[in-house]
């Protein structure tokens, strides 16, 4: 009894501390003092408990996963997830952005998967960089073992850039052989292309991770297939039952589709990808003939039609290469986003895999794109958009039989810095409070995201492409495309090394516990759903003899 009248006084104290946003408004986002008679000791205090009583309550699911839904936030790094949290915080109202912020709500607010239980760091380094590259780091996650980068599918005996290596190296089986092994559904989605490096890792072997088309490969024709090709003639890509993605170009010839039809490329080094097949083969059409009962899409129209839920198989490949950022779609797009496409796909899957369950990879891979741009704004969109993505699949399925895991493959180099103030504009200046500086030694003003390297060194406020540059004006740096300031000036910003978050419920998710190598995801997710590697543990012939 006195522990319900204690959490009754705490949810009633907790939900009473309402900042006044007039109030900060009115006396500047350097005037916080205020804020001592709402957030007392007792505030706090109240707060401890909550969140003791939260874990305190905490139950270990030890079932077997039915289902098993990865989400990789492509070079989503810790910082990311902060800032990206702000962000939504002062920028999203009933989860849309807005330009008229509320910077009131930034730094209490949550991304929906920091509500999971279990939290985990994974150490991203492979066999032989120590900031790595996301095939590497996606091999880890899919097989269960670290490789050389810049590689797919291979075990560390593989040598970038060599076709011939893999005559003396090992083939990987990966998350989606143990799961079709098993019997379960299987998909994939991305928001880069379906041969980029993350969905890739878990069909591919590939001594090169760019060798998406033929017409990339050069000499090394003839020892590896391009990617490509093995995602629609090899195993365990031709058996899998859903992917959705970008990156048409790798599969048909050049000169098969009109430039007007091919959707704008967001890389960050062209406007076109060039990658095509120099074998004149159509893929597409080779699929469809070994798929007769199942359907190729290429826009949302097509994916809504009533008989594509019965669909034997689904290969939806939305764009000539990337699809759009999330800032980028109109109302009536016909391009699907990522949230869409995963509750497609979930409500797909379920219905045909039955008892049998199933596995699905969601990539928010825009968020790295975004952030080798410099593009720091852009970066936490897209990080607001997986999330979208992740909370509708969560509540979709819930998690008592589903386990669900989000995590990162690789970091970047962006930081958030400058003693600013706690209701500054995540994405502008940095505003003092008294102690910290508005302004940096040569008298410049600094944005509070910046970056270790890439676009944003030179000071020129205006690219040669009339892109945005620092330093900026308080309503520049809000801009999806403007460059956040960088420590060393580079074309492209690179990755980062430090490890990257974990975050994961349902059964078998307290299993992440600590600081795991990158590696130790996949052997969870096999021993969680008793598939692959670990099916013969005790538990798991325990379950199949009970089923």
């Amino acid at each position: 009894m006195l522990r319900l009248i204690l959490l009754t006084a705490v949810c009633l104290l907790c939900s009473s501390h309402k900042i006044d946003k007039d109030h900060v408004k009115n006396r500047g986002l350097k005037d916080t003092n205020y804020l001592e008679d709402l957030e007392t000791t007792e505030f706090w205090f109240a707060k401890g408990e909550e969140e003791l009583s939260r874990a305190l309550s905490k139950k270990e699911n030890n079932g077997r996963a039915k289902n098993i839904i990865i989400f990789v936030g492509d070079g989503m790094s810790l910082p990311t997830v902060t800032a990206a949290r702000v962000y939504k915080g002062q920028f999203l109202v009933n989860n849309t952005e807005t330009q008229q912020g509320d910077l009131t709500e930034g730094n209490s607010a949550d991304i929906y998967w920091e509500t999971f239980p279990n939290v985990a760091h994974s150490k991203t380094y492979s066999i032989n960089y120590m900031v790595p590259d996301s095939a590497a780091t996606a091999t880890a996650i899919f097989a269960g073992a670290k490789t050389e980068g810049y590689t797919l599918g291979f075990d560390s005996h593989i040598r970038y850039d060599d076709a011939a290596s893999s005559e003396y190296s090992e083939p990987l089986e990966t998350i989606l052989d143990w799961a079709q092994a098993a019997g379960m559904k299987t998909g994939f989605i991305s928001n880069t292309r379906a041969t980029h490096a993350t969905p890739a890792a878990l069909y591919a072997k590939s001594a090169n991770r760019f060798w998406e088309c033929d017409s990339d490969m050069g000499s090394q024709q003839g020892i590896h297939k391009d990617i490509a090709l093995q995602m629609i003639e090899d195993s365990p890509a031709k058996e899998t039952d859903l992917i959705f993605s970008g990156g048409l170009a790798a599969f048909v010839n050049y000169d098969l589709v009109d430039p007007d039809e091919r959707h704008k490329d967001f890389d960050y080094t062209s406007n076109f990808w060039n990658c095509h097949r120099n074998d004149e083969r159509n893929l597409i059409d080779e699929w469809q003939a070994m798929n007769p009962t199942g359907k190729f899409l290429m826009n949302r129209t097509q994916m809504m039609e009533e008989l594509t839920m019965t669909s034997d198989k689904l290969l939806g490949l939305f764009s000539w290469s990337y699809l759009p950022y999330e800032d980028e779609y109109e109302p009536d797009s016909e391009i699907p986003t990522l949230e869409e496409l995963t509750r497609y796909a979930i409500n797909y899957l379920d219905n045909k895999a039955g008892d049998a369950g199933f596995f699905l990879m969601v990539e928010g891979g825009l968020i790295d794109h975004a952030h080798h741009s410099s593009h720091a704004t852009r970066a936490l969109s897209e990080t607001v958009g997986m999330e979208r993505a992740v909370q509708a699949a969560h509540e979709m399925l819930g998690d008592e039989e589903t386990l669900f895991i989000v995590t990162a493959d690789h970091s970047h180099t962006m930081s958030i810095g400058g003693y600013t103030g706690r209701f500054s504009d995540i994405t502008k200046e940095v505003h003092g409070d008294g102690y910290g500086a508005d302004h940096a030694s040569d008298h410049e003003s600094f944005t509070i995201l910046t970056y270790g390297n890439g676009h944003g060194f030179e000071k020129n406020s205006v690219s040669a492409d009339g892109e945005i540059v620092r330093p900026a004006t308080p309503e520049e740096s809000r801009e999806y495309r403007y460059y956040q300031a960088s420590a060393v000036p580079l074309g492209s910003e690179t990755h980062g090394g430090d490890d990257v978050g974990i975050w994961a419920a349902g059964p078998m998710s307290h299993l992440f516990h600590g600081v795991h190598q990158q590696s130790y995801i996949a052997h969870v997710m096999s021993y969680a759903a008793c598939i692959g590697p670990h099916s013969n543990k005790d538990r798991c012939i325990e379950a199949a003899t009970r089923r």
